[in-house]
C-alpha cells in the first residue's frame, strides 16, 4: 500500500529495523549487509529498466554520452531541460539496469561516478563488488545513528576512486559545507584532492557549480555558485553561493578539529604516523561530523592494514568497536561507524568479466575480462598460487595476506619478524579452528565450554562436569573427560612428614596455573587466573602430548578462581606446576591438604629450594632460567605439535596440529617473552608443559679431603707418638 502512495521514507525504519535506501518512495526487497538490513527501492517495471531492450547476452554497463550539441555556452536551452532533468533524477535516485539478464540497482553517487566522473583518459569500468560496497555505504549515509563507513580493503579496489566519487557529488549539490580529506601523509591527501580537481573540470557544465575563480586549486576547491538549471517558465538569473569547500589536510592529530564537516575521507587510516594514531583521531574528528546528538556528516573510513605495530593495531581498535551487533542504548556502536569486510578474490584487479562480475572460482570454459583479453583462472586460485610461492618466507607471506585477505584476521595479521614463535604454524592452526571448527565464544567442534562443581556441593568429594555455553570458564577437550575409573582419583599420602592428597593421573599429565592476587597489572589490565593442562605420552584413555584444558578468566571472588584450580586438578587426577606469585592462593591449597598436587621446581634439588619453595611447591615468578626454559617449552610444542607438519618427526607431512584452544594460541602469537607477565595464558600452559617434562637434576658430589699417605704423629713430650 505504502509502494503505491511513495509513503517509505530514506532513513531508518525502527518498525522493521531497516535502513531504507530508496528515494522515491517504495521500497522492494530487504538485504542483510554485514548484519544490517537494508531496503531497496522498489524494482520498477521492465521497460524502465536499462538495457530492457537488449538481449541478455548484450546486457551491459554503457555510460550515456552527453548529446553532441550540448555545451558550455548553451547547455541552459530549453531542448536540453527533460535530459538535464533526467541526469539529476538518476543522480538522485539511482538507476535500475539488467546485466547480463538479472536487474542490478545501482545508487545514485556511484551512478554519477559512472557517469560523469573521469580521472584519465576513460571513465570507470562498471564492477559489481563496487556497487555493492556503495550500496551499504549509501545505507551508511541514509542511517541516523552511523557516522560512517569503516572499510578493511584490498589493494587495487579503487576505494578512494569510490571516496572521490562522494566527495564530488555531495560537495558540488549542497550548500554551505565542509568536506575534508586525510591520508597517511600530508602528500597522499594532496595527490587525492588533485585527483578530484582533475575529475571535476572534466564534469558536464550543468553539474559544475561556479568556483572562486581559481583554475588550480592547491588546497581547496570553494564552489562560489551552484551549477544553474533552467525550469519551464523561468528565466535565468543569479543564485545565491554555495560556500561548500573541499580541503585536504596534513595528517595531524587535530586535523578537521573544530570544523562542522559534511562528509571526509580518511584513506589508509590503518597507516597513519605513530603521533596520529587512528584510534584517538577517530575520536577527536567523530565531533565535527556532529551537532549535539543529531549526527550531521558521514566519514568514509578505508585503509588496507599496516603491521600492528605500524598503525594496524589503532585501525583494529575501531574496528572491533564498529560491529553492527553491538550497539550502545542510543543505538549506536561504539565508534558510531559500520564495518564492512570484502574478501580480495571478489575485488581482484584483471579478475572481472566484461559485465562487471568477479571471476572468482575456475571457470568453465576462458572468460572474456572487462578489458578485452582472455581468463582461464579465478581469483582464488591466483591469490593460492601467489601464497603458495611465499610459504618458506614468513614475512612476505604475511605481506601477501594482509595486502590481499581473504578474512578478516588475514587483514590484521601481524609481521612474522614481531612474533616470538613460529607464526606461520601459529596461524595455521588458529585459521583451521576458527573456520574447519567453527571456532566461536561458546567453543568449537572439538572442544566444550561448562563449569565444575562438587557433588551435592561438599567440598574435596567427588568433581562433576556442567557444560555451560555462556557463562563457562571452562574449555575442555571433548575426548578429555577421563573415564571413571581415572577421574576423581587422589589418595592421601605422607610425604617428608607432609600429610596431604596426592594425584594418580601424574604419568598422564600437568596443569600449570598463574595465580593472581593483584586487582591490576603493570600495564593496568585487569590480570586474569589461568589454567592449563596438558598430557605428556600415555598409554591410558587421554590425547598423547596434547593441551586438554584451558581456562582463562576473572571469577568475581579470588576464592572461586582457586577453588576453580582444585575442581580441575581433582577432575583430571593430575598435578600443577603453579607459578610462585599468590601466597593466599598457596596457603590455600596447604590448608585444603593437596600440597602433593603441587609439583616441586623442576630445575631444583630439595635441599636447594628455598623454604617458601619446599612449603608450598611451585616456581619463583621471576626466576631468569624458568622464564628461559618457558619460552624454549612453548616453541618446542609449536615446532612439534601446531599447525601442519613439515616433516615426520612427530606425525604425517601436512597433518594439521590438535591444540584447539585459540585464546592460548593468539597469546602465544602476540607475546614479548621478556615481558611475559601480562600474558597469563602463555605462564599457565608453557608452566604445563615443564611440569610434563622428565628432568634429571644431576647431583653435584662435594669433593673429599685429600688422603695423605703418611702417618701422623703427636710431639708433645720427650716422645713422639704415632696418631
Amino acid at each position: 500500500m505504502r509502494n503505491k502512495t511513495n509513503q517509505w521514507k530514506y532513513g531508518y525504519n525502527e518498525q522493521i529495523d531497516t535502513v531504507i535506501i530508496s528515494r522515491d518512495g517504495t521500497l522492494g526487497r530487504i538485504y542483510n549487509v554485514c548484519g544490517l538490513n537494508i531496503g531497496f527501492p522498489e524494482q520498477p517495471d521492465h521497460k524502465q529498466i536499462l538495457n530492457w531492450d537488449k538481449t541478455t547476452i548484450n546486457q551491459k554497463w554503457k555510460r550515456e554520452e552527453i548529446p553532441n550539441d550540448l555545451g558550455e555556452h548553451n547547455w541552459h536551452y530549453a531542448k536540453f531541460e527533460n535530459y538535464i532533468d533526467e541526469c539529476h533524477k538518476r543522480r538522485y535516485e539511482g538507476v535500475w539496469v539488467y546485466i547480463k539478464g538479472i536487474p542490478v540497482y545501482i545508487p545514485g553517487t556511484y551512478y554519477y561516478g559512472l557517469q560523469w566522473i573521469r580521472e584519465e583518459h576513460q571513465y570507470p569500468k562498471f564492477r559489481i563488488i563496487q556497487n555493492e560496497l556503495m550500496i551499504f555505504w549509501e545505507a551508511c549515509k541514509a542511517d541516523d545513528r552511523c557516522y560512517g563507513m569503516q572499510y578493511v580493503k584490498n589493494r587495487r579496489f579503487g576505494a578512494t576512486m569510490l571516496g572521490i566519487f562522494e566527495l564530488l557529488e555531495s560537495g558540488t549539490i549542497t550548500s554551505n559545507k565542509l568536506l575534508g580529506i586525510v591520508s597517511k601523509k600530508g602528500k597522499d591527501a594532496k595527490k587525492i584532492f588533485n585527483r578530484l580537481v582533475r575529475a571535476f573540470k572534466r564534469m558536464p557544465p550543468f553539474f559544475i557549480p561556479e568556483t572562486d575563480g581559481n583554475t588550480t586549486p592547491k588546497t581547496e576547491l570553494i564552489f562560489a555558485k551552484p551549477s544553474r538549471k533552467r525550469k519551464k517558465g523561468e528565466t535565468l538569473k543569479e543564485e545565491e553561493a554555495l560556500e561548500t569547500e573541499i580541503v585536504w589536510h596534513n595528517t595531524e592529530i587535530n586535523a578537521m578539529d573544530g570544523d562542522k564537516i559534511f562528509r571526509s575521507i580518511l584513506d589508509e587510516s590503518a597507516k597513519y604516523p605513530k603521533e596520529v594514531p587512528f584510534d584517538d583521531y577517530w575520536y577527536i574528528v567523530k565531533t565535527s561530523h556532529r551537532v549535539g546528538r543529531r549526527i550531521t556528516g558521514k566519514s568514509f573510513v578505508i585503509s588496507t592494514v599496516n603491521d600492528l605495530d605500524k598503525g594496524g593495531r589503532e585501525y583494529k581498535t575501531v574496528w572491533d568497536q564498529s560491529d553492527i551487533s553491538k550497539r550502545n542504548d542510543n543505538g549506536q556502536t561504539k565508534s558510531g561507524l559500520y564495518r564492512i569486510f570484502i574478501p580480495a578474490k571478489y575485488g581482484l584487479e584483471g579478475f572481472y568479466d566484461e559485465y562487471g562480475f568477479s571471476i572468482v572460482d575456475e571457470p568453465t570454459e576462458p572468460v572474456k575480462s572487462d578489458i578485452g583479453d582472455t581468463i582461464k583462472q579465478g581469483s582464488a586460485s591466483y591469490l593460492k598460487a601467489e601464497l603458495d610461492a611465499l610459504k618458506d618466507d614468513p614475512a612476505k607471506y604475511n605481506e601477501q595476506l594482509r595486502q590481499f585477505p581473504d578474512t578478516e584476521r588475514d587483514a590484521f595479521r601481524e609481521s612474522a619478524d614481531e612474533c616470538a614463535f613460529d607464526l606461520m604454524k601459529l596461524l595455521e592452526q588458529i585459521d583451521h579452528n576458527e573456520f574447519e571448527l567453527e571456532d566461536s565464544e561458546y567453543g568449537n567442534n572439538l572442544v566444550e565450554r561448562g563449569n565444575f562443581e562438587w557433588k551435592d556441593g561438599i567440598q574435596d568429594t567427588e568433581v562433576i562436569w556442567r557444560p555451560n555455553l555462556e557463562k563457562g570458564r571452562f574449555w575442555i577437550r571433548k575426548d578429555a573427560h577421563p573415564p571413571l575409573e581415572y577421574r576423581n582419583q587422589k589418595e592421601m599420602k605422607m610425604i617428608r612428614g607432609v600429610l596431604a592428597w596426592a594425584p594418580k593421573n601424574e604419568h598422564i599429565g600437568c596443569g600449570g596455573v598463574d595465580p593472581y592476587n593483584r586487582s591490576k597489572t603493570v600495564d593496568n589490565r585487569g590480570s586474569q587466573g589461568s589454567i592449563h593442562f596438558s598430557t605428556k605420552y600415555n598409554t591410558g584413555p587421554f590425547p598423547n602430548n596434547a593441551f586438554i584444558l584451558e581456562y582463562i578468566d576473572r571469577p568475581s571472588k579470588v576464592e572461586l578462581f582457586y577453588e576453580d584450580v582444585i575442581m580441575a586438578m581433582v577432575y583430571l587426577s593430575m598435578p600443577i606446576l603453579p607459578e610462585l606469585s599468590s601466597e593466599k592462593f598457596s596457603q590455600y591449597l596447604i590448608d585444603r591438604k593437596y600440597r602433593h598436587f603441587v609439583k616441586n621446581n623442576p630445575f631444583k634439588k630439595w635441599d636447594d629450594m628455598s623454604d617458601s619453595e619446599k612449603t608450598f611447591g611451585g616456581v619463583p615468578p621471576q626466576d631468569a632460567k624458568i622464564g628461559d626454559q618457558q619460552y624454549y617449552a612453548v616453541e618446542a610444542y609449536i615446532a612439534d605439535h601446531v599447525g601442519v607438519a613439515r616433516d615426520t618427526s612427530n606425525r604425517p607431512i601436512g597433518q594439521m596440529g590438535e591444540m584447539y584452544f585459540n585464546r592460548t594460541l593468539i597469546q602465544w602469537k602476540e607475546v614479548d617473552p621478556q615481558k611475559r607477565t601480562k600474558y597469563d595464558a602463555y605462564i599457565s600452559s608453557s608452566l604445563s608443559i615443564l611440569g610434563n617434562q622428565n628432568r634429571i637434576i644431576q647431583e653435584v658430589e662435594k669433593p673429599k679431603p685429600m688422603r695423605v699417605p703418611f702417618k701422623k704423629y703427636d710431639n708433645k713430650g720427650s716422645i713422639s707418638k704415632a696418631v
